[in-house]
């Protein structure tokens, strides 16, 4: 079937449209019935495109949107489309992180963070479960993620964490096969679109190595999170936790664990949260500094990938790497669970939220925005008739 051409203003509307839509997975669904029942992508693509997002780093979702957006209309496609579906969610964060980090000590507001925190580990929790039944169910995929999780718990930087689990994975998972040869000739690559789409990534590392400062280091710090982290949304929040908490001190856990909360209950991709961690640094310019940090590298590697994806994706080494990476990426998240576990246990209330959390996205199949909308009503309306002990 022929592909019809839509103009990019088309397009740009119809990102819009999505980035003020779609909520978590629902933006596959999005994604697959709007675009190919106007015809503007077949099938075929479509589910090549769903593979291909799996095998190299950034938010599997954005990657997705990203690459549907190029081939239907190229760089400029590409380039349109992921900016007008951030657009929505990036300005809703920047209005959210203004009036948390401004007001956050009224009394009404203050009152909504503590089940706020207990229903984003509920949901974290949940996830982790998943993961590990998953990605950890053989003895050497649980070491991987066991691996993991004790080197972070030992500081050991998460960028090396995930490098060295892709390469002990294309050692130790041979029950893993794929194609062993490679043939190079085969792929054809555009140098030209590859320096002027890369020129962006190695000018932002550039400046985040050589200058100082916090917008600089906000900068260089989203980038390399944006450039290894495998996965959703929820696989990379172990980076993100350790780099802004734990190591620049950026946010507390408190904020960091409220920071992911907004990025729930706000559409498009988790990974906005990078916004109010931005905003937090350096106001709204250090939001979009990091927005672009965090972003940008999954943009340059979806255009890059797009075109040799079909010549790489059964070689043997990359199925066993990104299998053990994504081992580790549980072990990451189960750190992210025990690191909340231990803040909350301080506010033994909590764990009301945390059940109700738990329990409703993991056998009542509710939906994380109609969770986190139910409860935080509910919590606003105890407030409103004095009722304020949990």
């Amino acid at each position: 079937m022929d592909r019809k051409k839509p103009s990019l203003f088309e397009l740009s509307t119809a990102y819009l449209k999505l980035g003020l839509t779609a909520y978590g997975a629902v933006m596959l669904q999005e994604l697959r019935s709007s675009f190919l029942k106007r015809g503007w992508i077949t099938e075929k693509e479509f589910e090549e495109g769903l593979g291909m997002v799996q095998l190299y780093p950034g938010p599997v979702m954005f990657n997705l949107a990203t690459y549907v957006a190029y081939r239907i209309g190229g760089v400029a496609g590409a380039l349109l489309g992921t900016l007008f579906f951030l657009l929505p969610t990036f300005l809703l964060m920047l209005f959210l992180s203004y009036i948390y980090f401004n007001f956050k000590q009224v009394a009404w507001l203050k009152s909504l963070f503590p089940p706020l925190e207990g229903m984003v580990l509920g949901v974290l929790i949940h996830i982790s479960l998943d993961f590990a039944r998953k990605f950890s169910s053989t003895l050497k995929k649980f070491l991987m993620a066991l691996f993991a999780f004790l080197s972070v718990l030992l500081n050991v930087n998460g960028a090396v964490v995930v490098a060295v689990s892709f390469v002990l994975g294309t050692f130790l998972f041979k029950s893993i096969e794929g194609k062993r040869e490679f043939n190079v000739s085969n792929v054809s690559v555009d140098y030209l679109k590859l320096f002027l789409l890369g020129a962006p990534l190695l000018a932002a590392l550039l400046v985040g190595l050589v200058s100082k400062g916090k917008l600089a280091e906000l900068l260089l710090s989203m980038v390399k999170i944006g450039s290894v982290a495998f996965g959703n949304g929820f696989t990379i929040l172990p980076l993100l936790q350790q780099e802004v908490v734990s190591y620049h001190h950026w946010l507390s856990l408190k904020e960091f664990t409220d920071g992911i909360a907004f990025g729930q209950i706000t559409p498009g991709p988790i990974l906005i949260t990078s916004t109010f961690i931005g905003y937090k640094v350096c106001g709204v310019l250090g939001g979009m500094v990091a927005t672009f940090g965090m972003f940008y590298p999954s943009f340059f590697f979806t255009l890059l990938f797009a075109d040799i994806y079909s010549k790489i994706k059964e070689l043997t080494l990359i199925r066993r790497g990104i299998s053990a990476v994504l081992s580790a990426f549980t072990g990451m998240l189960f750190f992210v669970v025990l690191t909340i576990l231990k803040f909350l246990v301080s506010y033994p209330f909590s764990f009301i939220w945390v059940a109700y959390a738990f329990l409703s996205v993991r056998y009542l199949r509710l939906g994380v925005l109609p969770l986190f909308l139910v409860g935080l009503t509910f919590k606003l309306l105890l407030y409103i008739f004095g009722i304020r002990f949990f």
